[in-house]
């Protein structure tokens, strides 16, 4: 059960690492086993938002960081509970401990005063300036876009508030932000192709192409609340997830989730490109 505010839910567990982690071998086991799963206690909640191609789903039942989580879980024979919020409600829960596991936050120092992020990253966007095509097939515009959409909670990069004469207009969803820029009411929308496609996808009229050089290359990782951190069922989680990342079961996930069909998947460097 989902209890805020008690940090202290994962303590058995802690003292059980105490036990499970001693160098003494277990009666039976190979020299180097790992700590067994804990088949008792409260489930693991992992969060998500609504993430394109990364954590889709009411249940975060698709996506590249879904989809690794899911395994992770069964890897490491945890119990887990999914569930899907708006992308700031999804990193509150964490931040309160009521979820212990929020699939998908780009690192910032902010978030790191209350976010532990996994060790290693599972997908990497390019975060672009799109524009919205003008009719006609015509160029996209050559001047500097002015007023530009930045979705709520987004770490974008490119230092976009230091641009001379840039406004920046916070935007509540990325969805948002995209309408309003076929409205005519922004010049650019910062955001990734996982966006954009799903977008383009339910509007099939729409043309949004990428303007200039990339704003910044961002990491999406794991991210425990500082309780769950400090658990052995985050040791367990992690190494599972670990495993999964260096395994073939990546590169199928990565696969499956390709954006655009014009992109090229880099399972090297995690993630998927434009081509040149």
């Amino acid at each position: 059960m989902r209890v805020p505010g008690r940090p202290w839910r994962f303590l058995p567990a802690v003292l059980l690492a105490a036990i499970l982690l001693q160098p003494a071998t277990v009666a039976g086991a190979p020299d180097g086993a790992g700590p067994q799963p804990v088949t008792e206690g409260p489930a693991v909640e992992i969060v998500c938002g609504p993430l394109p191609f990364v954590s889709d789903g009411p249940a975060c039942e698709r996506g590249i960081g879904a989809e690794l989580a899911r395994a992770a879980c069964g890897d490491a024979g945890l119990q887990c509970r999914f569930q899907q919020y708006p992308w700031p409600r999804a990193q509150k829960e964490v931040e309160m401990a009521a979820a212990d596991i929020l699939i998908g936050p780009y690192y910032t120092p902010e978030r790191s005063t209350w976010l532990v992020f996994s060790q290693e990253y599972f997908y990497v966007d390019q975060m672009w300036l799109f524009r919205s095509v003008p009719p006609g097939d015509a160029p996209l515009p050559s001047q500097e876009p002015r007023l530009i959409g930045v979705p709520l909670g987004w770490a974008v990069g490119g230092d976009l508030e230091r641009r001379p004469g840039t406004v920046l207009e916070i935007v509540r969803t990325v969805d948002l932000a995209l309408n309003l820029l076929l409205m005519g009411r922004l010049d650019a929308v910062a955001a990734h192709a996982r966006a954009v496609a799903r977008f383009q996808a339910e509007r099939p009229g729409s043309r949004l192409l990428p303007a200039g050089q990339p704003l910044s290359a961002q990491r999406s990782y794991m991210g425990f609340s500082r309780p769950f951190a400090a658990s052995l069922e985050r040791r367990m989680f992690e190494a599972a997830y670990e495993r999964v990342l260096a395994g073939p079961a990546y590169a199928d996930i990565l696969a499956r989730n390709k954006p655009l069909p014009d992109m090229r998947t880099e399972v090297a460097a995690r993630g998927h490109r434009f081509r040149p």
